[in-house]
């Protein structure tokens, strides 16, 4: 779906939090920060799928609504992509820094097809 690289994020950062921040770089969403929250797997073995769960904190819109970026699913599916770009290279090279939970974040849930 989405051909996520390292070219298309860069952690930053963050003088409200003790946690990085994600700023997108290119595509659509250019200039939106935002730091991941709560994120879980949850393996289904019967059926050979998995699905990321994440929160989400949006720490600048740049040129978007917050709320058009909280209620596109489009840009959800794309910091899923984002996620799991982060996983899959933390666990080959054991450096990504993400996480925080807010009471101000949304919920979004991406299953693997």
């Amino acid at each position: 779906m989405y051909n996520i690289t390292d070219k298309d994020f860069v952690f930053l950062e963050n003088d409200k939090v003790d946690f990085y921040s994600v700023e997108l770089k290119t595509g659509e969403w250019q200039g939106v920060s935002y730091i991941y929250g709560q994120v879980s797997i949850k393996e289904s073995p019967e059926l050979g799928t998995a699905t990321l769960s994440f929160t989400y904190t949006i720490i600048d819109s740049g040129k978007f609504e917050n709320d058009d970026l909280i209620n596109n699913p489009e840009f959800k599916n794309y910091l899923g992509a984002v996620l799991q770009y982060v996983i899959s290279d933390s666990l080959e090279n054991k450096k990504a820094k993400i996480g925080h939970i807010d009471t101000n974040t949304d919920t979004h849930t991406e299953s693997s097809d």
